[in-house]
């Protein structure tokens, strides 16, 4: 059996691993002539991130075979809104390199495979690529062939614009900044490679190229960011959904798939979920649909939360960093076996009374 994939990212490299299992060898048609990402940030894993997963190395090793090491444990979360800070303290996840380096996720899934051949400096021609091969897996990153196949539905525009930040940091902690004046509808936050180094990243929805530039500058004055700053990039954040996810021979995963939540705009585990549920369609005859039904459905609640975190404003921020500060809110988001859209409706729920308390004062 012959299976292209195009794309060497978490989805595209992961689908690899699972089809060398079965003795298939894939050809994986990469763009770039490395692995890695465009610029130096960070993929951030809570313990509320995919629930119920508690462990997600233990989940990838016990259930792929696909052994990721994280770069560090998060111990400390800094909540900023523009007139509260909330900081949470314990075992809260992990933080995971994505960068080029060879601890950086792609690259620890890279080298675990074994038979699959990368053509890097080459776009895949999903055309040409659908007669050559038997299965095609798009795993691009972007869903630029999803839209161009009339699959596409966008659910949130935004730009991303990043830095490689020197500084003094706590390498276990991260901060996030919620501000409607920089952010829009989305946040930034910093994460660190070491107690030297950081990444420095804005997020802001509803935004062109150009617009997020001048965001960029009004976060760095507003935050008070002083980092000098070694390293920049910006790009296009596409979070959205693809329907359908087979077409034809081609199978959709990550990224291009819809596989990025809606709310966060994270994806390590549902990428490689998806990359492994395509390779099980192809293997085993498996409904990809099926597969990946939990993921769908989480990404449609979290565009629920979205939509209601959409509605508030700075003040309603400040609110609702307080509340996340309560001893049960902050129990629920990081420890407790609960999605994070229902944690997330019940502190929105309990900031509008705490609001309309204090309108009536």
């Amino acid at each position: 059996m012959k299976v292209a994939i195009i794309g060497a990212g978490k989805a595209g490299l992961s689908c690899a691993h699972e089809l060398e299992q079965y003795g298939i060898k894939p050809v994986i048609y990469e763009k770039n002539g490395y692995i890695g990402e465009l610029g130096p940030c960070y993929c951030k894993y809570g313990n509320n991130g995919n629930r119920p997963i508690k462990n997600p190395m233990l989940y990838l090793k016990n259930n792929f075979g696909i052994k990721i090491k994280p770069l560090n444990k998060l111990t400390k979360v800094v909540h900023k809104a523009p007139h509260k800070t909330t900081t949470i303290k314990g075992s809260l996840g992990y933080l995971y390199k994505s960068d080029r380096d060879e601890d950086s996720v792609k690259y620890q899934l890279y080298s675990q495979l074994k038979n699959t051949k990368v053509v890097f400096n080459q776009v895949g021609d999903y055309e040409l690529l659908a007669k050559k091969y038997d299965h095609v897996v798009i795993s691009t990153g972007n869903p630029n062939y999803t839209k161009q196949l009339g699959c596409w539905q966008e659910l949130v525009n935004s730009y991303v614009r990043g830095a490689t930040v020197i500084g003094e940091f706590d390498p276990r902690a991260l901060i996030v900044w919620l501000d409607k004046e920089y952010c829009k509808n989305g946040y930034a936050y910093l994460t660190p490679f070491n107690d030297k180094k950081a990444s420095l990243t804005l997020i802001t929805t509803d935004v062109n190229e150009k617009e997020i530039d001048h965001y960029w500058e009004i976060f760095l004055d507003r935050a008070n960011i002083n980092y000098k700053i070694i390293e920049e990039y910006k790009l296009k954040h596409n979070l959205g959904i693809a329907y359908p996810k087979v077409y034809k021979n081609m199978i959709f995963a990550g990224a291009s798939a819809g596989g990025l939540d809606p709310f966060l705009g994270f994806g390590l585990i549902n990428a490689i979920d998806m990359g492994v549920a395509a390779a099980r369609t192809i293997i085993k005859g498996w409904s990809y649909e099926k597969q990946i039904k939990d993921i769908i459905k989480r990404n449609f609640e979290l565009k629920k939360f979205r939509e209601a975190y959409n509605k508030l404003d700075n003040k309603d921020l400040d609110n609702l960093i307080s509340v996340i500060g309560l001893p049960g809110i902050r129990h629920l988001t990081y420890y407790s076996p609960l999605n994070i859209t229902q944690i997330g409706s019940l502190a929105i729920k309990l900031m509008e009374k705490i609001k309309s308390i204090n309108e009536k004062k």
